[in-house]
């Protein structure tokens, strides 16, 4: 019952995701699509419809045409990277070739390179752990197709929603602060919906770049697991850097050393650039929310912390105007005599 919970949610995360995506398209379409003698915009359900369907053209050739590399690389590429990166044996001896050229002494060049080895198993687990969970989420990929529906309702059914519930609050000022608020809420969450898609577009492009300058075997495809992985938290960027750093060979060191530079610009420079763009909160507050996340509960507290703190702080000032506002109503109506 609880795994089918969580798969639910899981669904209803990934519907909300993609609905917010097309969105902007929607509207776009909306607007540039006239039916009709009286040339009316094209409806909500139809708009959808044709973007499904100009989306479903666009991914079936594109499988078509990377079907046989997809095969080739997760049933013989990809199996080969994972059992090079987590051969205990091999990565040993890697580490110590890496520590041989570092002006360590004697007794302090093996500590160390058993401290690496030593985290290295601890990240080892952590991501045999999440492939593990993946593989086993495998079977119900096909539940996946719920989620086009799912979105498809949302899309079509939010202006309705949004003015029922409106319809629930008085007439006047409660009205139009819930107006406001419902608008203020959706665009916070679509700041941070499109924000980890355009963050996810910029680590696949860098990572891809960078990959076939370093030399990279399937620099492309790693650089686009990359992208991918970047909407998976802490766990995400861990497999790519332990995948690229297996098959640099020698060029380990400037790899890792390139994914970390590029995680710490990523997390504290663009990201939080990203989000506060959309969402309107400081740089501060958003890394502070990521820490609070991550301590609370792991991935999923990182993925759902900036959302969580967009929509406290949108409650928070709205809160904060209609007391304002209320205060003002009460001291007028002291002032004449009422």
């Amino acid at each position: 019952m609880l795994r089918a919970v969580e798969g639910g949610a899981i669904l209803v995360l990934l519907a909300v995701f993609l609905a917010y995506l097309l969105a902007p398209a929607l509207d776009a379409v909306q607007r540039r699509t006239k039916v009709g003698r009286r040339q009316r915009p094209l409806s909500r359900g139809a708009a959808i419809l044709l973007i499904y369907s100009a989306l479903a053209i666009v991914g079936v050739t594109a499988w078509w045409i990377a079907a046989p590399v997809v095969r080739q690389w997760t049933r013989v590429t990809a199996p080969a990277l994972l059992e090079r990166v987590f051969t205990s044996g091999k990565r040993a001896d890697a580490i110590e070739r890496l520590y041989a050229p570092v002006p360590l002494s004697a007794r302090v060049r093996p500590m160390a390179a058993r401290a690496t080895i030593k985290g290295l198993g601890y990240i080892e687990d952590q991501v045999r752990g999440a492939l593990d969970d993946i593989v086993a989420a495998a079977q119900y990929a096909r539940w996946l197709l719920v989620t086009p529906v799912v979105a498809f309702l949302l899309l079509v059914n939010a202006p309705g929603f949004r003015r029922s519930a409106l319809r629930l609050l008085p007439h006047g000022h409660l009205q139009w602060r819930g107006d406001e608020y419902f608008r203020d809420v959706n665009s916070a969450v679509a700041g941070y919906v499109r924000a980890q898609f355009v963050a996810s577009l910029i680590v696949g492009g860098v990572c891809t770049v960078a990959f076939l300058l370093f030399g990279l075997s399937s620099a492309i495809s790693i650089g686009i697991v990359a992208g991918v992985l970047e909407l998976v938290p802490v766990i995400g960027p861990l497999t790519v850097m332990l995948v690229a750093a297996g098959q640099a060979g020698d060029r380990a060191v400037p790899i890792v050393i390139f994914l970390i530079a590029l995680r710490v610009v990523q997390d504290y420079v663009v990201y939080p650039r990203l989000v506060r763009r959309g969402m309107h909160l400081s740089t501060l507050a958003v890394i502070f929310a990521v820490w609070c996340g991550a301590t609370l509960n792991g991935a999923a507290g990182v993925l759902l912390s900036i959302p969580v703190a967009g929509f406290l702080s949108v409650s928070l000032r709205h809160w904060r105007e209609y007391r304002s506002i209320e205060q003002l109503i009460r001291e007028a109506k002291i002032a004449r005599g009422e």
